[in-house]
Order: structure tokens, then sequence, then C-alpha cells
């Protein structure tokens, strides 16, 4: 029986391993290799940034009906297996969704600099954040690409409601313009809505992060941020399973079907090269193509369908508000087509939409 390896467990991963398994119909073994036994859900960030939950509340154990699920460390992949505790398990293919690495060691560490990109991070920041008693608080986007690009407006605009009058706080980004590839209306309104939460947005302001172990935040430009608090999403680098492979900076160069230069061996989720925004259907939409690709070439099923991404990321506005912006392709993907873009709110009501995304990424990991 033909062995197709997934590597990680997000997004990207989940999807394609669900594809695998409800296509090849028991004519394929599948092995799901997941390095942490309780994946978590990193929208879960910000509140756990606050003081709301735990990390423990964004977690999940995997029990997938149908699949092997592997505990461990991947060390090395390749077109034709995965190396795991010294041991190689071969396959006929592999789908490689490692994400993109977080390089905490870029920032400095100081009692008031705080790196944090998941629930573990924001578990470590929260007591800083909770006694906190004001002044100048900098939410500092260190590089780009980095996952979930709304995030950042919400961790400000969140901790500025949370804080009040006696507190500033200021977003950095090195982008011209906020979240400029998404368009349709999406800069102007993350604009719009910092200014209303009382955010000052720089843009264009690319971090010498050796400053925030010496004191005050500047740029390269020369830009200086006196702070009293620096929260830092960190550089995103590739991950080391795919070092090697041709692309761009983290990114991995891809063929439509998400085959890399290696044969056999797919790249899914936030590491591969696609004119697609790092969200959570737009990583799915990528597994699920990369399966039916593997599935073609062992001779498993005929014909090729077509997968058209539905990303929806929810912004916290603070006070219990959320905002919804949602993208859809209806004449194919880029370059050939273009996102229509929704923004809903933002409002209270959308909170429950927000709680709904969550149990259904739950529910996945259940069935």
């Amino acid at each position: 029986m033909p062995r197709v390896a997934v590597v990680g467990s997000g997004p990207g991963g989940l999807a394609a391993a669900l594809r695998l398994r409800e296509r090849a119909r028991g004519s394929l073994e599948v092995t799901l290799f997941e390095r942490k036994s309780a994946p978590e859900y990193l929208p879960g960030t910000i509140p756990v940034l606050l003081g709301a939950s735990t990390p423990e509340r964004w977690r999940v154990p995997l029990s997938l009906q149908g699949l092997e699920v592997v505990n461990g460390e991947v060390e090395e992949v390749f077109g034709d297996g995965v190396r795991v505790g010294g041991k190689t398990h071969e396959a006929d293919a592999v789908i490689a969704a490692p994400g993109l690495a977080l390089d905490l060691g870029s920032v400095p560490r100081r009692p008031n600099v705080h790196a944090l990109w998941d629930t573990e991070g924001a578990r470590a920041a929260a007591r800083a954040v909770r006694d906190f008693r004001g002044g100048t608080v900098a939410v500092v986007v260190s590089s780009l690409p980095y996952r979930c690009p709304p995030a950042p407006y919400a961790m400000a605009m969140e901790l500025s409601v949370h804080y009040g009058g006696d507190t500033w706080v200021a977003l950095t980004t090195p982008e011209e313009v906020p979240l400029a590839a998404v368009g349709g209306g999406v800069p102007e309104f993350l604009r719009a809505s910092c200014a209303a939460a009382g955010v000052g947005l720089l843009t264009g302001f690319e971090p010498d992060l050796d400053s925030l172990g010496k004191g005050p935040l500047t740029s390269n430009s020369g830009a200086v941020i006196v702070h009293d608090l620096a929260l830092v999403v960190p550089p995103h680098g590739r991950s080391p399973l795919l070092a090697g492979l041709p692309g761009q900076g983290p990114l991995v160069q891809v063929s439509p079907d998400f085959e890399s230069a290696e044969p056999g061996l797919f790249v899914v989720g936030d590491a591969a090269m696609v004119p697609l925004p790092r969200a959570a259907d737009a990583a799915a939409t990528g597994g699920r193509i990369a399966a039916d690709a593997v599935l073609r070439r062992l001779g498993l099923v005929d014909g090729q369908e077509t997968h058209l991404p539905e990303p929806e990321c929810y912004v916290g506005h603070g006070g219990g508000r959320y905002s919804r912006i949602s993208l859809r392709y209806p004449d194919g993907l880029p370059p050939r087509g273009s996102a229509e873009v929704d923004i809903e709110g933002p409002s209270e009501s959308l909170a429950a939409g927000f709680e709904k995304s969550f149990d259904r990424w739950r529910r996945l990991r259940e069935g």
C-alpha cells in the first residue's frame, strides 16, 4: 500500500492529511508527524497576553480516525521519507507544513522587552502586561513576512482599550501601507481603527532590534520610540527542515501543485511562496491541492478539482468588539484572479464568530 507522510498539524498539514484520508478511502497509509501532542490555536495568543485565558484553553489533543499520528521532533524531510529520532520513515511522497520558525534569539532579553507570537510567549509576557502602570507600550513588527498579518493591529488596539488614557500604544510595521497586499479597503480600515482606539501607527518603521537591549527603540532610518514596555513580533525565518530549497528568504519556491524543487516533497502553509495571505484557510487550500496532486501521482484518483481559499480573520478592537475581514477568489487564484474583500464590524456580535472559528478548529482535530 502506498504511504504518504504529512509533517505538521497546522491548517495546511491537517487539511492535507484529511484530504488524503477522504479521497484514498483505505487505499493509502497516511502518517501525520506532529511535534506536540496537543497543538495550539494561535489566535488565542492575544487573550492569553491580556490575562483572559491560559494557553491550555487553546490546545486540543489530536484524535484522528484512520490516520496514524506520530509525536516527535522531525529532524529531516526528503521526497521519499522523514527522519524522526534518528529513524527514517519511508514514504512515496511527503507533504511538509512546518510553518515559519520564530527567531526569538534576535530580540534582546530585558525585563521590559518580550518577544512573542504564540500562546507560551504570551503567557511569559502576560505578567508584564498585567503589572504595567502607565506609559508607552510599543508593539513592534520586526520584519516581513509573519503569520497572521492583522494580529499585531488587534494586539495594539486591545492593549490601548485595556489600559485606557494612562497609556499610549504605538504600533510599528516595516510596511509603508498596512496590509497593502490585501487591498480592498483593508489598509484604510486598519488605519482608521487604530486611530479610533488611540493607537499610534508608525509605518515604514524597520526596527533596529539591538537598540532594545540598550534603551529606546530606533529604526534603521533614525526614528526613535521611548517605550516603557515593548512587545515584539520576532523575525520569522525558514524552518530548518526546508533549508537548501530554492526560494526567497523564509519562503520556499513551489509549483502550482505545491511541489518543491525536490521531487516528491510538497511544501504547504506559511512556508510556501505563494501570493496568498498567511491565513488558515489559505494554508488549508494549499494542503488540499498538494494532497490531490499526490493522489493523482499515485494513480488513486483521476481528474483535478479546483480549490479556492476563503480566508477570514477576526480582529479584536478592544472592549469585546471584533471585526471580520473575509477574502474570496471567484475568478481563481492570483495572478489570474484577485481577491474580493469584505469587512464587517467592529461589533460585539462578532465576538461569537471568533469563538465559533475556534470550535471549528477544535472539531477538525477531534474527528
